[in-house]
């Protein structure tokens, strides 16, 4: 077991070119889903026409953590604002990229390998 896979959650928001990007590591579960949608609602509510996720560093995200993740994309995707969710991982077989995949998510969310 590596050292992050106990790692909580942990959020650091940065602004790349005017857009918010939200950079998560660790794992997105139950107790720490919370944090994560308390913090994706304050940049929802900012009104940012484009808003990147990127989960390259999060090595669990469970359904809890998925659902805040689709319900924010059907959120701005109604408002023609858009979440991005960027994965760097270049292994398809990586926990997220299999996840992604397994769920259908990979055909309605908008996963980038960069920016």
């Amino acid at each position: 077991m590596s050292t992050t896979d106990s790692i909580a959650l942990q959020i650091v928001v940065r602004m790349n070119d005017g857009v918010p990007m939200m950079e998560l590591t660790g794992r997105i579960i139950d107790a720490d889903v919370k944090k994560f949608q308390r913090r994706i609602d304050q940049l929802y509510k900012k009104k940012y026409s484009r808003v990147i996720l990127d989960v390259s560093c999060a090595n669990f995200i469970d359904s809890h953590g998925l659902g805040t993740i689709v319900y924010y994309h059907t959120l701005m995707q109604k408002e023609n604002r858009e979440l991005v969710i960027c994965n760097t991982n270049p292994d398809r077989n990586s926990y997220l990229n299999r996840l992604f995949e397994l769920t259908n998510l990979d055909k309605v969310l908008n996963i980038v390998p960069h920016l």
